[in-house]
């Protein structure tokens, strides 16, 4: 292999690297993954990482409270978030094509209260659309 070959393959191959490590990251798509990124960004306490992950008009059920909308639920999450409260997610498992159950357990300091069941997300384009508390 001569020399201008080299250059012209270490070039070729430099831009392909470059090129891939500046695309942007395709979004998630699949449920259980969207369930784990929102429950890991609760657990870091991370709130606008968790509602990135929400849509616009997620519906909640279930304790603590129900909710119609993103803003009311994410002013919700940030209240426990600094209440001291506390989420844990366990057995994540597809439920149907865009439901995803799991075992939550939560722990709310500041009510001094506490509670665990199977929780339940429902995922549409890519964002969760409904969240039903035990």
């Amino acid at each position: 292999m001569n020399t201008k070959s080299k250059y012209l393959f270490l070039f070729v191959l430099l831009s392909s690297i470059l090129t891939a490590c500046g695309a942007p990251a395709p979004a998630a798509t699949d449920p259980v993954t969207i369930a784990q990124g929102f429950w890991d960004a609760v657990h870091a306490k991370n709130v606008d990482a968790a509602m990135a992950f929400v849509a616009n008009d997620v519906v909640t059920d279930g304790l603590p409270a129900h909710f119609t909308n993103k803003a009311d639920f994410s002013a919700f999450m940030v209240s426990t978030v600094e209440d001291g409260d506390t989420f844990e997610i366990t057995d994540l498992k597809l439920d149907s094509e865009d439901t995803v159950t799991y075992t939550i357990s939560v722990d709310l300091k500041g009510n001094t209260e506490a509670f665990s069941g199977l929780g339940k997300l429902q995922v549409k384009d890519g964002k969760i659309v409904y969240i039903e508390f035990p």
